[in-house]
């Protein structure tokens, strides 16, 4: 309100200093400081609390696509639970653990149709563990591959699969079955 136009007798002001009609403004608050400072702290809370909980954005990143190198001792064994075994011509335990070549079919083992499928799962097995003893290796999983179990296996850059192929253990992976029974 302006302060020049009063009417007669409105020239003084009143006992609270303020003029005729005249409000003295103040400062309110929207949010009180309290309020906010009480959002903010449970809003960093939730925050610690989520990073705590989820995993960073990379670690799982890291932890899949990581190579393992391993220099170890293979041992012919049936037992997934085993340290460092052999299990077939395409699979193999580690640290508890069953992981296959993701790059080679090889004969069946458990389920052979005829006796010499089963001589070839055999000497695949034992040509696998001589493979895998003859110095360290890198374990990479399979990204084409979406079984987590997939590993494909190198030494000095070289595919211990395709090797177990050249030496006629195995054949590449097909989706369609091998008939190891003939010829």
């Amino acid at each position: 309100m302006a302060r020049n136009l009063y009417d007669v007798g409105d020239r003084h002001p009143d006992d609270a200093g303020a003029w005729l009609n005249d409000k003295q403004e103040q400062r309110t608050r929207v949010v009180p400081i309290g309020l906010l400072l009480a959002a903010l702290g449970i809003a960093g809370a939730v925050a610690l609390l989520i990073a705590h909980i989820l995993p960073a954005p990379g670690d799982a990143a890291k932890d899949v696509a990581a190579p393992t190198s391993i220099n170890a001792r293979f041992a012919l064994c049936d037992d997934v639970r085993g340290d460092a075994c052999i299990l077939s011509a395409n699979a193999y335990a580690w640290r508890g653990t069953r992981y296959h070549l993701s790059d080679i079919s090889v004969p069946s083992d458990t389920a052979p149709r005829c006796s010499a499928e089963a001589a070839r799962a055999q000497k695949g097995r034992a040509a696998l563990a001589a493979m895998l003893n003859g110095g360290a290796f890198e374990a990479r999983p399979d990204a084409a591959d979406p079984d987590p179990s997939a590993r494909l296996l190198l030494r000095d850059g070289v595919s211990i699969g395709q090797l177990m192929i050249l030496k006629g253990h195995a054949r590449a992976w097909s989706r369609n079955p091998i008939d190891w029974c003939a010829s």
